[in-house]
């Protein structure tokens, strides 16, 4: 098979064997069942993550380690800070987000939870969470900040591609083009805990 087939059908099948073995070890040392159609879905994610993460490597864009300290910091005068984050539901399709808007201050401006039936990777899932924060922003300034540093800097390299993933994060890039205020900044994700609870909640 692998001298017959391509390095993209290869992968999926890999995907496949792969969750197919997970599958298998989590219900021997959990009893947890998940059904064929929930495995197919593991599946998707699995290999549209691997994909992703393999296509930007060939464009030569490395996430680069941030030596920012790791605590949330305020965003400066006139400006408001929204954090984001993404959540999944393991074993199924549901993608879950959850967004906190902070002032100058440090006080909360407005927070949002909310989940769709979606089949997202882990990364997709993030670019998604974050195109819906810049729509539902009111405002003018506003510095957006993920704990994706591989959305970050593909968002800051505005390289184009054709993937779902590239797809939401031209989206983002042609938002910011409209709102010249907005800025898209890493955050470490020990500093990015109360936007993962916002979406962590949304799920429950």
């Amino acid at each position: 098979m692998c001298r017959n087939e391509d390095n993209a059908m290869i992968g999926r099948v890999s995907s496949l064997f792969w969750c197919i073995w997970h599958n298998r070890n989590d219900k021997i040392w959990n009893d947890n069942i998940q059904l064929p159609s929930q495995v197919g879905r593991m599946t998707f994610a699995v290999w549209n993550e691997w994909f992703t993460v393999h296509q930007l490597r060939r464009q030569n864009i490395f996430p680069v380690e941030d030596p920012r300290p790791i605590r949330w910091e305020k965003p400066g005068v006139t400006w408001i800070k929204c954090n984001v984050d993404a959540a999944f539901v393991a074993g199924s399709s549901i993608t879950s987000m959850g967004l906190c808007f902070r002032d100058t201050n440090g006080q909360f401006v407005a927070d949002l939870t909310q989940w769709q039936q979606l089949v997202y990777s882990l990364v997709e899932g993030e670019a998604w969470t974050l195109l819906h924060a810049m729509k539902d922003a009111i405002l003018e300034r506003v510095q957006f900040e993920s704990d994706s540093k591989l959305l970050v800097d593909v968002i800051h390299s505005r390289r184009p591609g054709n993937s779902k993933f590239n797809l939401i994060v031209n989206d983002i890039i042609l938002f910011m083009s409209s709102y010249v205020n907005f800025e898209v900044k890493f955050i470490r994700r020990q500093a990015n805990s109360v936007a993962h609870i916002l979406a962590m909640a949304a799920n429950s």
